[in-house]
Parts: structure tokens; sequence; C-alpha cells
């Protein structure tokens, strides 16, 4: 009897190591992309409450702003990369999303009954 692939990969858990893994990935990856632009926004909320009125603007992109785009649509980039990369072997292997999976497979270790 010939097993198939995807047999092996739930008998041996490494399928629900893999999306895990590239679950925290993304999630890492989200929160690089978006600390820059949040640090700004806060830094400017500070400034106008420090100075109580609005602080200047550049009408262009200087190239630290733009330093800091490319690199949060880098980090974004492989978010969304990594997000998909879990999706797909998600629904390959178990044949439902990522979060469903990982919840359903926290129940499996745990001893607990699925709902």
């Amino acid at each position: 009897m010939k097993t198939s692939l995807r047999e092996i990969l739930v008998r041996s858990h490494i399928a629900a190591i893999a999306i895990a893994s590239l679950l925290l990935g993304s999630l890492d990856s989200a929160f690089k992309a978006l600390w820059d632009p949040l640090l700004g926004v806060l830094r400017f909320l500070f400034t106008a409450v420090a100075i109580l009125d609005i602080p200047y603007i550049s009408s262009t992109l200087t190239i630290p702003a733009k330093q800091m785009l490319i690199v949060t649509f880098t980090y974004l980039y492989g978010a969304i990369a990594t997000f998909s990369a879990a999706w797909l072997l998600s629904f390959w292997i178990y044949g439902v999303g990522p979060i469903p999976c990982m919840m359903s497979y926290g129940d499996k270790l745990s001893g607990r009954p699925n709902a």
C-alpha cells in the first residue's frame, strides 16, 4: 500500500509545524512593515501636541521617507507571501485555512474533542 505525501505530512506533524512557522513569519513581517509608519504618525501627533499646532510637512518625499516606504513595502510583500504560502499549504493538506487548521490542531494536541 502506497501512502501519499499528504498523509505522511499529516501523520508526522510536519505540515502543522510548517504552517505555524509561516504564520509567525507573516505576523513578524506585518509588524515590521507597520512599525516605521506607526512611529511616524506618533511622532507627528506628539509634535502637534507639544507645539499646539500642526507641524510642518514637506511637500516632497525626502530620502529617509523613500527608504521607509521601500522597507515597508518589502516587509508587506513578505507578509503577504508567507501568509499565502501558509494558506496554500493548509488548504492542500487539511482542506481549511491556516487559522481554523491551527485551532483544530491545538484541540488535537490538548486532547479536547472537536466541537
